[in-house]
């Protein structure tokens, strides 16, 4: 539907616009639900806020955004429609933002982009919800900066057009299952039209059905029996079927004058049984890939297969075909099986070269034969594999809070279970858990550590149960529970790990080291520094012993550098580091390079160059972790970071610094060195002058390191508080509240939480 014209709820001005002239974009209605519609259209057309059009197929979206754009300030300007479910994935990107001459093969010229050609005006995105999820972020970064990038281009662009969109899905149950981003949808939902179906306002259909009539070069009139009959039906196709159903009757009715019986022929394909064929046909045009017509034919002939016993024959007879061409769909078939694990083989030795991006699109269309060939057993082992791979090239491509990662992952369990070998499997759950941990989604990073846990419990499986145990105490260990930590490791057999001993997990991964690091790292919190000591000297002995490019040794290497820091042994640190400089960069995952590179930055500031370590610090977390999508070893940083600012006599910068790790910190339940933020935040409200917050924060530093059970946090507030009495006329209260502590029995400790001090959690 295009212009149309209005019923009963007001006219609105034409106005030109950069395609030419448009009809006024009035709408036609005389009901209740469609007169409010078209009030909230009117009311929020003259405002600059990006919106949602909700409705069912055919309900008249495009209208809709065209009356907005018509009755709007940009009415003068274009008005660019583009269905995003029309586009090709691989081109999608391009015809959005555009592209520079020699961006990538076939860029022959420059390309505006649709940010770029609706200049001032507004661009309707149909069918949002078909958006690749890999695009998602990027469109919402254009939201959010009101700026966009051409590929291959080294400077952004002004957006300074206005974007409606529309859709026929529940975005928010699309976010939940992650087929679409929450945070895009509420970027894009500032405000929500609900476009009712015909159903919904059955009133208007005597009033469309004259506009539609009188549209047509044969002129047609309805009786008031005809009119009846068709208020009464379902409509399943909206307005658009309705004015279907008028372009047919003009054509093919025998007389202009429709009467019940002359319509009846018309609406019997609409009958119950045609509206549960729509449904069907609607449910088709859901299933994965982009042949969605291979999809159906292939779900046809599998299901006369099944009822026939398959036999060829009688499955053919039964699909209307002969047995030939039965024949040649399974032949094509099996030609695209074995297309697909080619493209699956292809895609692995890329991902193993870590060419990451050249893996995508083959994995992809591995994924896409798959679907079109037998569903057998085999075929859901290849597409669990594929997924699972896709889920860590885009990982590696997008970083680690990439959704459609985590989305592969999903589709790989779901598809998998039933089918694969359960260490496989644990190999996407180890992935999931993974993501969630260095993204700090502590909470679910744990659930699913747990269920690690438990599957391996039901295979015994020592692989797999090696790996949980780990998984589980690397995310308590960052919870804050380091005690836990340290007993969960003993009982899965993995402390004392010695020199040579290897514990190779179903991941992949050599967990001996992740298990001596943790171990080490849980044993300084709780005061065993020996312990700690002893695990730092094993980790430096095998990294001496791992080959140059064995990945446990990065991992042998990061553990040792942590646990130097925390001890402040200079001279190993640096030695440490500069050690892990010398891997290649294909032998250390790079949340491991950005740790390191804070360490070394540590040992910078501890000989004084903190200028150098400053800079360090910053660009190891940055450019390593924080723009991978990570946050891991945020805590680490601010802690370090706050010392550097404060040696160099940058207090209030570090105050402001460390209140917003703090809030981070409490937010994502990340509580493994609270009590060093809190001590640090402490230490420059000291220096500011602020001796009451200090002695304050001090005392909740305090406080959580005891309910935390980090003995270093504690013992390193107490000092600083006795400091603070030197300073303070407050002596008595102040050794009294260092005193309560040290009497406190380990036993009374809470296991796990902070204390509840309203101005900490």
């Amino acid at each position: 539907m295009k212009g149309i014209q209005n019923g009963a709820a007001g006219g609105a001005d034409a106005c030109a616009h950069g395609n030419g002239m448009l009809d006024a974009q009035v709408l036609i209605g005389v009901s209740a639900t469609f007169r409010q519609l078209v009030r909230m259209i009117d009311r929020v057309a003259p405002t600059e806020h990006t919106l949602l059009i909700v409705g069912p197929t055919g309900s008249g979206k495009e209208l809709v955004a065209r009356r907005l754009h018509a009755n709007g300030p940009r009415c003068d300007k274009p008005f660019i429609d583009v269905n995003c479910g029309a586009i090709p994935h691989d081109l999608i990107e391009a015809e959005f933002f555009g592209h520079v001459r020699g961006a990538f093969t076939g860029a022959v010229d420059n390309h505006r982009g649709l940010f770029d050609q609706v200049g001032a005006g507004t661009l309707f995105l149909d069918e949002i919800g078909e958006l690749p999820l890999a695009l998602q972020p990027k469109l919402l970064r254009v939201l959010e900066t009101r700026t966009f990038r051409p590929i291959g281009a080294s400077a952004s662009q002004r957006f300074a057009g206005r974007i409606v969109a529309a859709t026929h899905r529940n975005l928010l149950e699309e976010a939940r299952v992650g087929r679409f981003r929450e945070d895009l949808f509420y970027r894009l939902a500032v405000f929500i039209l609900n476009v009712p179906g015909l159903a919904q306002r059955s009133e208007d259909i005597p009033l469309l059905a004259a506009h539609f009539a009188a549209q047509q070069t044969r002129a047609i009139a309805f009786t008031p029996a005809a009119i009846k009959r068709m208020c009464e039906h379902p409509w399943p196709g909206n307005v658009r079927q309705l004015r279907n159903l008028v372009s047919q009757l003009s054509v093919f009715a025998e007389h202009a004058r429709i009467d019940a019986e002359t319509l009846a022929p018309f609406l019997a394909t609409d009958t119950p049984d045609a509206t549960a064929c729509a449904l069907l046909a609607d449910r088709l045009l859901e299933f994965g890939g982009s042949d969605k017509l291979a999809a159906a034919e292939r779900l046809l002939i599998d299901r006369a297969l099944e009822r026939t016993s398959y036999n060829k024959s009688a499955a053919a007879a039964l699909l209307g075909v002969g047995r030939k061409v039965v024949e040649r769909r399974l032949k094509a078939r099996e030609a695209q099986y074995g297309e697909a694990r080619q493209c699956l083989e292809r895609a692995e030795a890329l991902a193993g070269a870590t060419q990451y991006r050249e893996s995508v699109a083959l994995l992809h269309r591995c994924l896409d034969l798959l679907q079109k060939a037998s569903p057998t057993d085999e075929s859901r082992r290849l597409q669990f594999a594929a997924y699972r791979l896709l889920a860590i090239v885009l990982r590696g491509v997008h970083g680690w809070q990439f959704p459609e990662a985590t989305a592969c992952y999903e589709a790989a369990l779901s598809i998998g279970d039933g089918v694969c070998d359960a260490r496989d499997l644990a190999t996407a759950r180890f992935g999931i858990w993974m993501t969630q941990l260095v993204t700090l989604q502590l909470t679910r990073a744990r659930a699913t550590a747990q269920e690690l846990l438990h599957r391996a419990h039901a295979m015994d499986d020592r692989a797999m149960l090696d790996d949980a145990h780990v998984a589980l105490a690397n995310t308590l260990f960052w919870l804050g529970d380091s005690e836990e930590a340290l007993a969960l490791l003993s009982r899965g057999g993995l402390t004392g790990i010695g020199r040579a001993d290897r514990r190779l997990g179903v991941s992949g991964v050599d967990v001996a080291g992740l298990a001596l690091t943790f171990e080490g790292l849980a044993a300084y919190q709780t005061g065993a520094l020996d312990d700690a000591r002893d695990a730092m000297g094993r980790l430096t002995a095998r990294a001496e012993l791992d080959p140059p490019d064995l990945p446990g040794r990065a991992l042998d290497l990061q553990g040792a550098a942590w646990l130097a820091m925390l001890f402040n042994d200079v001279e190993r640190l640096g030695s440490l580091t500069r050690a892990f400089d010398a891997i290649p960069a294909t032998g250390a995952p790079a949340c491991s390079r950005g740790a390191v590179r804070i360490f070394r930055a540590c040992y910078l500031s501890a000989i004084g160059a903190f200028g150098d370590a400053e800079a360090m610090l910053l660009d190891g977390y940055e450019n390593e972790i924080e723009r991978q999508g990570g946050a891991l070893f945020h805590s680490i940083k601010a802690w370090k970071h706050g010392e550097i600012l404060l040696s160099t006599g940058r207090a209030r910068q570090c105050e402001v610094l460390v209140s917003d790790a703090l809030d981070k910190a409490i937010r994502r339940q990340e509580r493994a060195y609270l009590g060093e933020l809190l001590i640090l935040k402490a230490r420059a409200q000291s220096m500011l002058g602020d001796m009451a917050g200090a002695e304050q924060g001090l005392r909740i530093a305090i406080s959580t390191a005891l309910a935390l059970g980090s003995v270093p946090a504690r013992l390193a507030a107490m000092r600083h508080l006795a400091d603070l009495s030197r300073q303070t006329a407050c002596q008595t209260s102040i050794i009294e509240a260092i005193d309560r502590p040290l009497h406190v029995p380990v036993a009374a400790r809470p296991p796990s939480t902070p204390l509840q001090d309203p101005g900490l959690l």
